[in-house]
């Protein structure tokens, strides 16, 4: 079971980021690869700093395999696809500015199973005291109650979505890339995406990691007002139609025609197609403005992301049944 850390990084070169690399070198259960992927709109070579060949040099003492990447400045829902995407079994998605305890990869790992899709422990936010909250972790209820991962967590328990830095099983789910740069809400819809198709999400307790959060650098700085009210109707899109199984056939008349087989047993379909006369439903520019990227229905795209040798039908029921 080979877990990756990946780590988005922006403006905190010299502030939190060092502290989170420190904590991931020291954990009880080392990851497998740990990879930064650096943002800033003036990347430097770190390589260069004394503070960070420490921190190289700590890395290769422990024989933790690391890369730095260059991200593409688009936001942290490309970077975290990106890793979801690099063929591990796992990903534990680490803040720049969240720092955790050093037992947090070994006790959330503790929780994999095959029916579990992500695990997550408190996400502490100084200068609030710890405390436990009363938390349903319904997706329903995530506008009128705190985040469960916002205070201490006294059992396992069962949730519909995660915030901030959890692992999740890889490649399973798509992020929203058509999210803006600041991708909001991008988390809660990636976890809840996981739990929507069929795995368990697990809040678990002694698991701590501190949300240093620091108002200089961000991966969303330089946001603006517009690009979280754009997701954040992309997210009460998606919320409104929790219950249905969303099928966008961007393709052919012969992709239509044979996924008019599958169609039967998807449950509760909403359909978006080019061939209404062939399979009813609503357009594809609709999809497109009610869910932002429709690219994670884009069924040539999962094949070669899968390396799919059976059948286009199966295939379609692999990514909907």
């Amino acid at each position: 079971m080979k877990i990756l850390c990946s780590v988005a990084t922006r403006g905190r070169y010299f502030s939190t980021l060092p502290m989170v690399l420190e904590a991931i070198i020291n954990q009880t259960r080392k990851v497998d690869k740990l990879v930064i992927f650096d943002d800033n709109d003036e990347p430097k070579d770190m390589r260069e700093e004394s503070l960070y060949q420490n921190l190289f040099w700590q890395l290769a003492a422990k024989k933790i395999e690391w890369e730095w990447l260059f991200a593409g400045k688009k936001g942290q829902h490309h970077i975290h696809q990106q890793a979801n995407t690099m063929g591990y079994d796992w990903v534990w998605r680490v803040d720049d500015d969240a720092v955790p305890e050093c037992n947090v990869l070994e006790n959330l790992a503790k929780h994999i199973n095959d029916d579990v899709g992500a695990v997550g422990g408190s996400v502490l936010n100084p200068p609030h005291m710890p405390e436990y909250l009363k938390a349903t972790g319904l997706i329903v209820n995530i506008e009128n109650e705190p985040n469960i991962q916002w205070g201490l967590i006294k059992d396992v328990k069962e949730v519909e979505h995660l915030y901030c830095s959890f692992i999740y099983r890889a490649g399973v789910c798509d992020y929203n890339l058509g999210l803006s740069r600041v991708a909001h809400r991008e988390e809660t819809l990636f976890s809840w995406s996981l739990h929507h198709k069929g795995y368990k999400l697990l809040a678990v307790p002694n698991a701590v990691t501190w949300h240093l959060k620091n108002p200089q650098g961000g991966i969303r700085d330089g946001s603006k007002m517009e690009m979280f009210e754009h997701d954040e109707q992309i997210f009460k899109n998606i919320l409104k139609h929790k219950d249905n199984t969303i099928v966008v056939l961007n393709s052919g008349l012969g992709d239509h025609i044979v996924f008019s087989h599958v169609l039967p047993s998807v449950r509760n379909p909403l359909v978006f197609t080019c061939y209404p006369e062939v399979v009813k439903g609503s357009s594809i520019q609709e999809a497109q403005r009610m869910f932002g990227d429709i690219d994670c229905w884009n069924i040539y795209k999962k094949m070669a992301q899968w390396n799919w040798k059976g059948s286009l039908e199966d295939a379609y029921r692999k990514l909907y049944l």
